[in-house]
């Protein structure tokens, strides 16, 4: 009976250690996949809230304030992406840039924060950027500051309207 006895507390420290060494990574791995699922879903929050936004401007539609005074293109496709976007980060962190196109398709010089929707028939895009910070340190360090810049863009023509 005592040599039963003596083996359970030999197993208790072992069992101690183990977990000790385990529980690190267990937890590493954990807050990591938390993580990336916080980035997967603020990355397709930001395409989904620019995909609303071009939607309304593609139709050359036109929203509200909350005084009911009617607002600018822009400003309706702004408040659009704003309202979807609110849902996984501040609104006010995004920079938002609707430009038309140039030939080809290219983007044109200067483009960043220019808010242009547009007349009808003509190609545009809508390009939305994020920085998304990562809280777990061994992420951190595969990117610069610990931030990545997301963008999401919708390119589309205007009816005309």
């Amino acid at each position: 009976m005592a040599r039963l006895v003596c083996k359970m507390r030999d197993s208790k420290g072992a069992t101690i250690v183990e977990f000790a060494l385990v529980l690190p990574i267990f937890a590493l791995l954990l807050f990591s996949t938390i993580e990336f699922g916080n980035y997967f879903f603020v990355q397709h929050t930001l395409q989904f809230a620019t995909r609303e936004g071009t939607r309304l401007a593609l139709v050359g539609g036109t929203l509200n304030d909350p005084k009911g005074n009617p607002m600018s293109r822009q400003a309706s496709i702004i408040q659009t992406i704003k309202d979807h976007a609110s849902i996984a980060v501040n609104p006010d962190a995004l920079q938002i840039s609707i430009f038309p196109l140039g030939p080809g398709y290219v983007d044109p010089a200067n483009w960043q924060n220019t808010t242009n929707p547009g007349g009808g028939g003509i190609y545009m895009r809508v390009r939305v950027q994020y920085t998304f910070n990562f809280l777990t340190p061994l992420i951190q360090q595969f990117f610069p500051s610990g931030q990545h810049v997301m963008t999401a863009e919708a390119l589309y023509r205007n009816e005309l309207f």
